[in-house]
């Protein structure tokens, strides 16, 4: 399980999160809607969902979590949002088996 601090260059820094600790398995970058750093992602051919909206990012992750814990080994939530949603989206793969990760604002890291 990690929390990844977004750098000036978060679509490289994912990509190299994702080589290094999710070698061979079945990964989703999860995003809020126009927020995800596609282009150069896509081009690794990593599986993209944009549908959570931002208004309550705890819930709306959850049910995702609950929804495709089943097709994926793991996730990386790109949301820049404060530690303490991270640490809760963390702790729900960890209670359905799945390894989560999720970027957070540079000050909470």
């Amino acid at each position: 399980m990690f929390i990844l601090e977004k750098k000036a260059e978060p679509e490289q820094q994912i990509w190299d999160h994702i080589k290094r600790n999710y070698q061979g398995e079945k990964v989703a970058v999860v995003g809020v809607k126009k927020q995800m750093p596609q282009t150069f992602l896509r081009n690794k051919q990593v599986i993209f969902y944009e549908s959570l909206t931002g208004r309550s990012l705890v819930e709306e992750g959850k049910r995702f979590l609950n929804k495709f814990a089943k097709d994926y080994s793991a996730f990386v939530f790109y949301l820049d949002c404060p530690s303490e949603v991270g640490d809760q989206l963390v702790e729900a793969g960890r209670k359905l088996g799945v390894r989560v990760t999720v970027t957070v604002e540079e000050k909470a890291a």
